[in-house]
């Protein structure tokens, strides 16, 4: 075997003058320095009374801006386990505090801030109560049965007396992604799966890898290809050496492929019960059409700008590179249907 030589370059070998140009050069090319806004304080979410006396668990998710004094703003709940520890969340977090995201030293927004509150007791037995199992596993025979209509029931039933805990409200989102598969509802099993994952710490490595490989393939088939990058990468973060990373990791390519090309990113959306649809966008522009129903408005959350507009069908938005990476909230009326097309700046549809 021949061994190549390795050229080095020490750093005596540069002259002052070389050196000289090249800090003028990186001088000229810097655009701009950005430091993310740190917590300062984070005040706990009470609990709520009635929840903690009945031994519920749960979870909140939450986006909010923080202000440049450092104070958050526009809190939306993206999702929860329960309402009834929505408002505790949303208190707990207007009373948050941060040393704000600066912009070469001047103080700026940060709009794209993500939590989720877990609501956590310590006393209560790990695992699902009777009731729960004896339900669970009828709805799961319905299933089988190819009775989904008295599987729905069931998961109706489940949904009005509540969960009891993380382990039941894991099993519950289960059974609605099942639910949906038969009822071949993909963005509801996506939906449904997403939450599953968010229990990893309650699931082995061969189930939670099994969920997050179905919901790659949903994202994928939705076209929400941002929503399926993240599912790979955080499968990647946890399991590296799982044999689904290995099997996904050509799709992710292919992805990563097609969101730099030209080729049409168009999504069909709908507004849920939350009166608002999210989008992360993966291109610097985004264009509304199609609008069936009545939509009031639209956000534009980026790592650091934070717009509100009304909504026009056909109007194309054109994001700057300087308000970095963007995620889109539509707000409007239940059931609202609308495209989104997911563009480049220049492109059109």
């Amino acid at each position: 075997m021949i061994l190549l030589p390795l050229i080095t370059l020490s750093a005596s070998a540069l002259s002052a003058a070389d050196t000289s140009d090249l800090a003028n050069k990186t001088e000229q090319l810097h655009l701009n320095t950005i430091v993310n806004a740190e917590a300062i304080e984070r005040v706990p979410p009470k609990y709520p009374i009635n929840a903690a006396r009945n031994g519920k668990e749960g979870w909140v998710q939450l986006s909010f801006v923080v202000e440049p004094d450092g104070s958050t703003s526009n809190i939306i709940v993206e999702d929860s386990s329960n309402e009834a520890f929505e408002k505790y969340a949303l208190r707990s977090i207007k009373k948050w505090k941060y040393s704000p995201a600066t912009k070469d030293g001047k103080p700026i927004q940060q709009c794209r801030n993500q939590v989720q509150l877990d609501f956590k007791l310590s006393n209560i037995p790990k695992g699902a109560s009777k009731w729960f199992f004896r339900q669970y596993r009828l709805a799961n025979r319905y299933l089988e049965e190819n009775k989904l209509e008295d599987a729905k029931k069931i998961a109706k039933k489940i949904e009005e007396k509540g969960r009891w805990n993380a382990y039941e409200d894991m099993y519950y989102a289960i059974l609605h992604s099942l639910i949906a598969e038969q009822s071949k509802d993909n963005e509801a099993e996506l939906n449904a799966i997403k939450s599953v994952l968010g229990y990893r710490e309650l699931q082995k490595e061969e189930q939670y890898s099994a969920f997050a490989a179905r919901a790659f393939s949903l994202a994928v088939e939705l076209q929400l290809y941002g929503d399926a990058k993240s599912i790979f990468e955080n499968l990647q973060t946890h399991y590296s050496d799982n044999p689904n990373v290995a099997k996904l990791i050509p799709y992710y390519d292919q992805i990563t492929a097609y969101l730099a090309s030209d080729k049409p990113l168009v999504i069909d959306a709908e507004i849920g019960k939350r009166d608002f649809w999210s989008y992360q966008l993966e291109r610097s522009a985004f264009i509304i059409d199609n609008v069936v129903g009545n939509l009031t408005n639209l956000e534009v959350r980026c790592d650091n700008h934070h717009s509100q507009f009304l909504v026009e069908s056909g109007n194309k938005w054109q994001i700057p590179e300087s308000w970095g990476s963007c995620s889109v909230y539509v707000f409007g009326d239940t059931n609202a249907q609308f495209t989104l097309a997911d563009v480049h700046g220049e492109q059109k549809i």
